[in-house]
């Protein structure tokens, strides 16, 4: 009997023991960009907090600027993300700035950095700041939609306007990610399944296309894919998602200490936050200027970027 018990507990320990090393058999990404490295010939890169952040800046020709302007992605985006949107911007005499957040595009995929919307926030003032002690603009997609609304409530005095695509920020901040699951998830082993998962079956060409094609609500082309593929090659890319997880909020942030005039747009055929969050958005903050591009899906300033130019012009350039 005893010796049966034996051979069962040996079993199991071997099997937990293969299921635990096995993942580490297969190969991921371990690509690490040289630290000379510039994705954009517009790439600058800083430390915040101890935090590599990747961001591109644009400096209108004339001297005098009329505003900055700061460009936050969505979830899986990037800077790429804005990239019809820049030069219309710039030649419009404005100081743009796009930022990848971490650990999205080429900016940091260490472990320990606390990612909450507060956090991210916090983090992306310092870099505003230290590029202009000006008012800024703000501009959000999607996660970026929350994003910039926390750092609209969080530093009213410094926003300058507020514009929020296919996202929203719904109001006070509250922490997530500190239980056992959230633990669980972002454990070693865990990160090591989920990086050879991805690498070997989602960070692929046709799954990127797939992807991008529900979010524009049309086919992309080759060059938005291997725009958005590429970050995700870098070594340590699914580990860092994965630890968005364990984000906890440090500072309580309110949808009424927003103070500056506010644009939502949605694209009318978003299929990944359906339009009636906007409509939400408004029941809570009536005054908002609120558009909406007929025909575009998720990313409506990449499909449809004449529209949206226009639009986020004809807002920016307005006086209170």
């Amino acid at each position: 009997m005893k010796k049966a018990l034996r051979i069962v507990l040996t079993g199991l320990v071997s099997l937990l023991l293969l299921l635990f090393l096995l993942p580490y058999a297969f190969s991921v990404p371990d690509y690490v960009p040289a630290s000379n490295y510039k994705p954009f010939p517009e790439s600058y890169f800083t430390n915040i907090n101890g935090v590599s952040i990747h961001y591109r800046e644009w400096k209108p020709a004339a001297d005098s600027s009329k505003g900055n302007i700061l460009f936050i992605h969505g979830f899986s985006g990037s800077t790429f993300s804005w990239r019809k949107n820049i030069d219309t911007l710039v030649a419009q005499g404005y100081h743009v700035v796009a930022v990848d957040v971490p650990p999205f595009g080429y900016s940091s995929k260490q472990k320990n950095v606390n990612h909450s919307m507060s956090a991210n926030a916090n983090l992306l003032w310092k870099l505003a700041d230290s590029l202009s002690n000006n008012v800024w603009i703000l501009t959000g997609h999607s996660m970026g939609a929350g994003i910039a609304g926390a750092m609209a409530a969080m530093s009213p005095e410094k926003t300058d306007k507020l514009i929020l695509v296919d996202g929203t920020f719904n109001g006070t901040v509250q922490s997530e990610g500190s239980g056992f699951t959230s633990l669980l998830i972002s454990s070693g082993p865990v990160k090591q399944v989920a990086s050879v998962i991805a690498s070997n079956y989602y960070y692929t060409f046709p799954k990127f296309k797939k992807l991008l094609a529900s979010a524009y609500s049309q086919e992309p082309d080759s060059f938005a894919v291997a725009g958005y593929l590429e970050p995700f090659t870098i070594k340590r890319t699914t580990a860092a998602i994965l630890e968005l997880s364990r984000a906890y909020e440090t500072q309580s942030l309110s949808l009424s200490s927003i103070k500056a005039p506010v644009l939502l747009i949605w694209g009318s055929k978003d299929k990944w936050i359906p339009i009636d969050a906007a409509q939400s958005f408004i029941k809570k903050m009536p005054a908002v200027q609120y558009s909406v591009i007929e025909g575009a899906g998720h990313c409506p300033m990449e499909t449809h970027a004449t529209e949206f130019n226009r639009l986020l012009i004809k807002f920016i350039n307005q006086t209170p």
